[in-house]
């Protein structure tokens, strides 16, 4: 069950990306919306696929040294070819792990799914260990069917 706040998230976010004409100012909005809603989001952004390989889009946190990720590298490569979210708790007992900073300790990875196909990702880090919810993760795929659908419009 959604609670309040979280529910206003997803409606912010609709009313924000609404008017957006580009992947860009839809993603960057979005971002910078997601990442507002906890202090203990210490990076969110998103990557996105481009052929066989995913590539960082707009994000709010530090600079990440992962540019492009392949699809069978990392756990952000691992949400994309599962089709399916992943949460970390422990991202140094993860052998997946791609390594941003050293201050991360969680990590969920939400795919943008239309019809079957992923279109990218959201992904978050945290610096607490075991931060993602179950509450986290039914939250972030709404917004995530609400990004792709607005996607789909300006395509």
């Amino acid at each position: 069950m959604i609670n309040d706040k979280r529910r206003q998230l997803i409606d912010n976010i609709r009313i924000a990306i609404a008017n957006k004409k580009t992947e860009h100012d839809i993603l960057q909005t979005a971002a910078q919306l997601i990442d507002g809603f906890s202090e203990h989001y210490n990076w969110t952004g998103f990557y996105m696929l481009r052929g066989d390989y995913l590539e960082v889009g707009p994000f709010v946190g530090p600079d990440t040294p992962h540019k492009q990720i392949e699809l069978n590298k990392g756990i952000c490569g691992a949400a994309v070819s599962q089709g399916k979210t992943i949460i970390v708790n422990d991202v140094n007992s993860d052998p997946r792990y791609l390594s941003c900073s050293i201050s991360t300790k969680s990590e969920i990875v939400i795919p943008l799914i239309d019809n079957g196909k992923c279109l990218g990702e959201i992904d978050i880090d945290s610096n607490e260990p075991s931060y993602f919810t179950s509450k986290d993760k039914e939250m972030l795929e709404k917004i995530a069917d609400v990004i792709v659908k607005r996607l789909k419009q300006i395509m």
